[in-house]
């Protein structure tokens, strides 16, 4: 059984907000924190001389991601947002084909393909949903890779990864995900979903902060021909500090191409060890809870909700269809309640740090504000 009020002690945040907010950006845990305060303290106390240490524990972080996402640690590397991932994905798939895309997606997974001049088809939604009926309803032939969220920032809809791999899988397309608004939250296996790439950051549910990310590169595209850029840390041998050595690595850190961003990276193995005491499935069943309890109370106030009736499809973002939505947004923010004006209403994301008492203190107060003419 898990203690949902000493998981809750991982963020002091929550002390001043009712934050309802990590689609947009979430508080780091305690954990994160700590292992990129221990960094500062380091360098502050005794310079640069942890070097070898901080490359250890960099590689440590490397292997719980890998792990986490079921990878292998040379499938990993460490880039510092999402955009910054899916730039890199897009130069690698350079020439490949054309990209197959859901029409609500976030800009990060559609403009480095567009700014690279490759060619987008969309699929439009279904009940602000993508079905693979609806997926393979706009494949064309001239369509080599398919771009997808884990879970859509503006309805909060959550693919099946699995069945969406199989699809890819039995019609030779090349898999691409973005996991921003999932990772942490809902599990995910890159083999068993049969994922060519996937990137993430570690700004949302990650619980991270800015300035980290990931990305995963499936072993049979970490070929020397594939990489856009290169520095001193993107060979095999750096140390050797050899300038006609390009023997660059057959891995995915090959993408590190300078020193490392050390801080950042500790902060998100923090996040992964805090993930890992909690328990994944605990933590994905405590957000699905939470998003249920949400929806029925603001049902219960007679608002219209858009969300997904299947636990598979579901996940921690809701919107509540409300007229002047960012009027609203600002009206709660000034009694410390945090949420966002996104899609075609107020976005509500509730995390496994959040619980039935956040939800209560919302609900009482949008009563105030839309029924009650409420001023603050």
């Amino acid at each position: 059984m898990v203690d949902w009020q000493k998981v809750r002690e991982e963020f002091p945040v929550c002390k001043k907000y009712v934050y309802l907010n990590p689609a947009g950006g979430s508080p780091v845990s305690q954990s994160a924190a700590d292992e990129g305060k221990q960094f500062y303290d380091e360098m502050l106390e005794y310079g640069d001389t942890f070097w070898e240490t901080w490359l250890e524990r960099t590689e440590k972080v490397r292997i719980d991601l890998a792990r986490f996402i079921g990878a292998g640690r040379e499938e990993i590397g460490f880039t510092t947002n999402t955009s910054h991932g899916m730039n890199l994905v897009a130069h690698i798939l350079k020439n490949q084909g054309n990209v197959l895309t859901m029409r609500d997606e976030f800009p990060s997974s559609t403009f480095p393909w567009l700014n690279q001049g490759t060619k987008i088809k969309f699929v439009e939604p279904v009940k602000y949903a993508y079905p693979i009926e609806a997926i393979k309803k706009t494949l064309t032939p001239d369509v080599k890779i398919l771009v997808t969220s884990y879970v859509q920032y503006c309805t909060g809809f959550r693919q099946d990864l699995e069945a969406l791999g199989n699809f890819c899988r039995d019609n030779n397309l090349i898999f691409v995900v973005n996991a921003t608004q999932a990772l942490g939250i809902f599990p995910v296996d890159v083999k068993k979903c049969h994922i060519d790439f996937l990137v993430f950051t570690g700004l949302k549910w990650a619980t991270a902060g800015y300035g980290i990310g990931g990305l995963y590169v499936v072993k049979k595209w970490l070929t020397n021909d594939n990489f856009p850029f290169a520095g001193w840390r993107s060979v095999q041998l750096p140390e050797k500090m050899d300038n006609l050595a390009l023997e660059l690595k057959n891995e995915a850190s090959v993408i590190e191409s300078g020193c490392p961003h050390f801080p950042n990276i500790f902060a998100l193995g923090g996040a992964l060890n805090m993930f890992n005491r909690i328990g994944p499935e605990n933590v994905a069943n405590r957000v699905i809870q939470l998003n249920r309890l949400l929806e029925k109370k603001l049902r219960g106030l007679g608002l219209k909700v858009i969300c997904q009736d299947e636990n598979k499809h579901r996940s921690g973002i809701l919107i509540a269809k409300i007229e002047n939505p960012k009027k609203v947004v600002a009206k709660l923010f000034e009694k410390n309640i945090i949420v966002s004006a996104r899609g075609e209403g107020m976005r509500i994301s509730a995390s496994f740090f959040n619980n039935e008492n956040d939800i209560e203190v919302l609900i009482a107060e949008l009563d105030k504000i839309l029924y009650s003419g409420y001023s603050g």
